[in-house]
């Protein structure tokens, strides 16, 4: 009989609650059952570059297999919108159960606006992605979730549209 496979509400706080897990017994060394569960190996993790390359050491302490896969966008300061420069995307993302989007900061959107449609046009559905960010302006966070209202949004702290953006700063030098 194959086992349950239990989806977590999509109200939770973490990214990996949002994913797919399935039912497993251990038998330890002094033949205890534990009964437990096993996160479903087909996540995918894309970090947006520069800034969420620093969340992928965490990732991998909770998550060591995980496919990763790399997109670069920057604003262009003359016209304030976001330019995708630079794509690495796994063969198999559409396959993945559950995709997360890593960036530190979102202020404006609009690179997360560009990344998840990136996503999109690779064929992975809008109900398997999560956005995971630790800070995120108010003005930013509605824009998405109104543009893409089926996505999930991990988020750490959501701040005021106008606060200063320090940790790339502080941790990247840019």
């Amino acid at each position: 009989m194959p086992a349950p496979v239990v989806h977590f509400a999509n109200g939770s706080s973490r990214a990996t609650e949002n994913a797919t897990y399935t039912a497993k017994s251990i038998t330890a060394p002094r033949d205890h059952k534990y009964e437990g569960l096993e996160l479903d190996p087909a996540i995918c993790a894309i970090s947006i570059l520069r800034g969420g390359s620093i969340m992928e050491p965490s990732l991998r302490r909770v998550i060591p297999d995980c496919v990763t896969g790399r997109i670069l966008i920057q604003t262009n300061y003359s016209t304030g919108e976001p330019e995708l420069h630079f794509t690495y995307i796994p063969k198999s993302i559409a396959d993945q159960s559950h995709v997360l989007i890593l960036d530190p900061q979102m202020s404006s959107g609009g690179a997360a606006l560009m990344a998840v449609k990136v996503l999109l046009d690779h064929g992975v559905k809008e109900s398997k992605i999560t956005f995971v960010t630790y800070f995120a302006s108010r003005g930013g966070l509605g824009r998405l979730m109104a543009v893409f209202p089926e996505i999930r949004v991990a988020v750490c702290r959501i701040a005021e549209d106008l606060e200063e953006r320090w940790m790339e700063a502080k941790y990247l030098g840019c």
